[in-house]
């Protein structure tokens, strides 16, 4: 059964994994034998940190920077694993960006950068990489939703919009790609443990707040991205080729009542 979760050979890229549930997934895979191909907007030494402990699992990688909304970004996330790696053969959209603001303060400018950031993103990395696949007769697309994509907020409203619209966009890609071997789902980590910037999640500096949250959660706690990243190799492996245009909530029950 273990050859089912070996990615001897495969290509895996996932966009924002400099840290947090992005390096999960990257680590995962790499433990697994794919080669990795890590993205992250900014921060090289970050990136660079991961792609270290990748190969220290015997994992071959590349780092590139850039930010994952923008059409150069993922011609260049193309052209150097292409060039590295032949194909990529499985991706994971991942990176994100929150803005902290209700309705009322929320610019037209900020409107459109959280929408291209994810949704318009999500729609470059399909154009980019499902051609291949296709052409293989295998890929696996995984888009990293979230709890917003489902409830909506009003102090994140083109965040939300924009995970609510890659749910359409994950059901739309799922219907016509199916047929080529290439499966396309999300993931809803609901909340994860991860490092957050109190900037844009202010409110995690309020200990009553985070326990308040974890009382609401059946399992009592918040989902580790280890956990999300074996979710993200479940979906990948060869026995979940069934599952397309679905989602794994892994939030620890907190969406079962709807």
């Amino acid at each position: 059964m273990d050859k089912d979760l070996d990615f001897t050979g495969k290509t895996v890229l996932v966009t924002g994994s400099g840290r947090n549930i992005g390096k999960a997934i990257i680590l995962e895979f790499a433990a697994r034998g794919a080669n990795v191909v890590i993205n992250s907007r900014s921060n090289r030494e970050e990136a660079e940190g991961v792609l270290r402990e990748a190969e220290a699992l015997g994992a071959k990688g590349i780092v590139v920077l850039g930010d994952a909304g923008q059409k150069e970004t993922v011609g260049e996330l193309k052209a150097r694993a292409e060039e590295a790696f032949g194909r990529v053969d499985i991706y994971v959209a991942n990176a994100a960006r929150r803005l902290h603001k209700d309705f009322w303060d929320t610019t037209d400018e900020e409107w459109h950068c959280h929408l291209n950031q994810q949704l318009t993103g999500a729609w470059y990395l399909a154009k980019a990489f499902a051609p291949a696949m296709r052409d293989a007769g295998y890929g696996r697309i995984i888009h990293m939703n979230g709890p917003d994509g489902y409830h909506g907020g009003f102090t994140r409203v083109p965040h939300s919009t924009a995970k609510g619209g890659i749910r359409i966009f994950t059901k739309s890609l799922a219907e016509g790609l199916s047929e080529y071997g290439i499966t396309v789902n999300d993931i809803n980590p609901g909340v994860a443990e991860t490092e957050r910037d109190l900037t844009t999640h202010p409110q995690f500096a309020d200990k009553d707040f985070i326990a308040s949250m974890v009382k609401d959660i059946p399992i009592r706690r918040h989902t580790r991205p280890s956990e999300i990243a074996f979710a993200c190799a479940f979906l990948a492996s060869p026995r979940s080729a069934a599952i397309t245009g679905s989602v794994i909530h892994l939030d620890g029950g907190k969406n079962m009542f709807g």
